[in-house]
Formats: C-alpha cells, structure tokens, sequence
C-alpha cells in the first residue's frame, strides 16, 4: 500500500450576519461543526468592521437583516474590493450549510 500526502484543504473563514443573536449562533455553530471558521455579529457597524478588517471568503446574510443594511454591506464590499462572497439566507437552519456550499462550489 502506497502512503500519500493528506490533501490540504484551506478552512473557509466566514461571517454570520444576522438580526437575532441565537439565529447567528445556530448558523456559526452548524458551520463550525463543518469545519468553517466563524464570526457573528448582529450589529452593522461591528459586521463592517470584521469584514475590513479580516476578509473573510463569505458572509452569511439571515432573513431578517434589514435590506438597508443588506446593502451597505454589498457597497462596503465592492469599495473595499474585497472577494468576499455573500450569501443570502432565507431559509431554515436545515438549507444553510448546502446555500453556503453552493456558493463556495462558484468560486
């Protein structure tokens, strides 16, 4: 039997963005568990300020974000210049890890 190298996988560093701190917990706990690393916020301006700060692969956007907001994020992104990706979550914790695979599977 022939031994190979592990296959290095990079971790995905991603920010929960949402109105209601267990709504965020549960979403950076389920991602968490998948091997993600995570942030939370429910306030814009600590959410601007990680996203400046530490540029992470993805954002997860809950349901319950007011659009105003929704929006500055995506303004502070392109002036950034980040390649942050954002995900818009709607659904229920069940939908979350697929959403977010879908749209890492896009870069």
């Amino acid at each position: 039997m022939v031994e190979t190298a592990p296959v290095q996988v990079d971790t995905v560093h991603a920010l929960v963005f949402g109105k209601h701190d267990y709504i965020v917990s549960n979403v950076k706990s389920q991602l968490e568990r998948a091997e993600f690393k995570c942030s939370g916020s429910v306030v814009l301006s600590q959410a601007l300020e990680y996203l400046k700060a530490n540029h992470p692969q993805l954002i997860v956007i809950g349901g319950g974000v007011d659009p105003h907001d929704r929006i500055k994020i995506q303004k502070s992104i392109l002036e950034w210049s980040l390649t942050t990706r954002i995900v818009e979550h709607f659904g229920g914790p069940a939908t979350v890890l697929s959403e977010v695979r879908d749209a890492l599977s896009k870069f």
